[in-house]
């Protein structure tokens, strides 16, 4: 197992240069981790508030000794709150098990991937690129580079895939009409997801001129934002825009014609059910890029074919 426990709780960021199945078994062992570390600050969520709750009972009873359990549930609390850092986000392991399970298949069978996946909260100080006052706002912005993976296809192609996230918290203190001080604080951001495919350019002589054809070649899921396209003579890649608040997979809404919203009635078409948009599938997302890259590919290949055959004919 390529995980080293001790450290990668210290620095909360993993990187391997192992095969697949063993890069899934220290993903499981890291989902084991998390979960062991949510159901810890559940419980201390709950034992804090009870204390909490029978320390202010006790003041009615017991008086000034009342003090005692309302002292020791704020230690809770503290104790809850620095924890925060183990708490990892599911979500973020979760893809790369899940782009893994549907990218083994076609990787080169027994090679190593190259992942590196930062697990640490994404408001960290090392992670902050700025800091000032926006208007009336204090504004700290976060970016952070949580995922690289690296392989190799059974076809020779090399993969990339990187994902970046944005994050803008701000906070403003003011003071209202009754004179009480009050903070708020907002937040927003956004997710770039990045793959990348590297070729032997012999193969694919002419990639360089299909810029044109990469475009209308791309295909995302409603909703993504195409961000940047590049092709070169020996790659080519997409870069998507997706929401910060995207999800590994996107479950498929049940039916349920109260909640629908109607399109207008045209003529005497019967009225069409119009499903909400939900978040983005970041999953999905993945492999229709990786999808329209290769749909690339495959057309400089048979541009390629169809020279050589005019050429011996």
């Amino acid at each position: 197992m390529a995980l080293d426990l001790s450290a990668f709780q210290k620095t909360l960021v993993y990187q391997a240069h192992a095969p697949v199945p063993e890069v899934l078994e220290d993903l499981k062992v890291i989902g084991q981790l998390d979960q062991k570390a949510e159901a810890a600050r559940k419980t201390l969520w709950i034992s804090a508030w009870v204390v909490l709750v029978v320390g202010v009972l006790s003041l009615f009873v017991v008086g000034p000794l009342g003090l005692a359990p309302i002292v020791l549930a704020v230690g809770l609390f503290i104790v809850r709150a620095r924890r925060r850092r183990t708490d990892l986000e599911d979500r973020r392991y979760g893809l790369v098990a899940t782009l893994l399970q549907r990218l083994q298949v076609d990787l080169e069978k027994d090679a190593a991937v190259d992942l590196t996946l930062d697990l640490s909260p994404n408001d960290e100080v090392r992670k902050r690129v700025a800091e000032g006052t926006r208007g009336r706002w204090k504004c700290e912005d976060f970016t952070e580079t949580w995922l690289q993976l690296q392989g190799r296809f059974a076809d020779g192609t090399h993969l990339h895939l990187s994902m970046v996230e944005h994050l803008q918290k701000r906070s403003r203190t003011q003071r209202n009409a009754r004179g009480k001080t009050k903070t708020k604080r907002k937040q927003k951001g956004k997710a770039l997801m990045q793959v990348s495919l590297r070729v032997k350019a012999e193969r694919h002589p002419g990639l360089a001129a299909l810029d044109a054809s990469a475009r209308s070649a791309a295909r995302l899921p409603p909703g993504i934002k195409l961000s940047r396209i590049r092709v070169a003579a020996d790659r080519l890649s997409l870069r998507a825009l997706l929401a910060h608040d995207w999800v590994v997979r996107e479950p498929k809404p049940a039916f349920n014609p109260a909640s629908l919203a109607m399109a207008p009635n045209k003529g005497r078409k019967p009225k069409v059910p119009v499903v909400p948009p939900g978040k983005h599938d970041a999953s999905r997302t993945a492999t229709m890029m990786l999808l329209s890259l290769y749909q690339v590919l495959n057309f400089s290949s048979s541009q390629h074919k169809r020279s050589d055959a005019r050429a011996t004919s």
